[in-house]
């Protein structure tokens, strides 16, 4: 026997109050609202540099005797940027530990940079940091990211200023005592800092 089937006017409508990943789903929604626009840029910055500064960068060659014109110690761009701080030693000798442990070490140098998205090619402390790294590996130097924040630097015809502060998610918080130190060290800029940890 032949059977026809007949078409229903009638639709069937289906709603899902509750699934296993509905609860993901809405504490991803809750914790997504209280980030800011400025921390939800920094959580990509996070991986990025955690990608990043997982590993010293190595020296392409390396000589007996580095008779080269090294890179500037300070570059700074106007405005409030992002900064890194970078030390760098011969592949010569025993890789260093700890991150400030050898500020006062002939053998060990320190060099920062500021600069803006436009300048570095991206938003993030690891750009910053990047033209950096390379240079000075290029050179034979193992280096290595040790912190980060912002410089706020402003130039006039009376003085020129920078101000210190903040931190970087991917690298820690830079010694910002340090940088400003360096800053008035290597160039003819005034530096101040602020250590409190509330500020990006």
């Amino acid at each position: 026997p032949e059977t026809n089937a007949k078409r229903s006017n009638k639709w069937n409508s289906f709603r899902l109050d509750n699934a296993f990943w509905t609860s993901f789903l809405q504490n991803y929604h809750d914790e997504s609202a209280k980030l800011s626009s400025s921390e939800i840029t920094s959580m990509l910055d996070e991986g990025m540099t955690f990608r990043d500064s997982s590993h010293e960068i190595l020296p392409l060659s390396v000589g007996t005797e580095l008779n080269v014109e090294l890179p500037p110690r300070v570059l700074l761009s106007h405005g409030t940027n992002k900064y890194v701080i970078v030390k760098a030693w011969r592949s010569d000798r025993e890789t260093m530990v700890g991150l400030d442990s050898d500020v006062d070490d002939p053998n060990v140098l320190w060099f920062v940079r500021s600069a803006s998205p436009s300048e570095c090619g991206g938003p993030y402390h690891a750009n910053v940091a990047e033209g950096i790294l390379r240079e000075l590996a290029a050179l034979g130097f193992i280096t290595k990211v040790t912190g980060g924040g912002r410089v706020d630097y402003c130039v006039s015809k009376e003085i020129s200023h920078a101000h210190v502060f903040g931190f970087s998610y991917g690298f820690g918080k830079g010694n910002h005592e340090l940088v400003a130190s360096i800053i008035e060290d290597f160039t003819d800029v005034i530096a101040t800092y602020d250590n409190s940890d509330n500020l990006y």
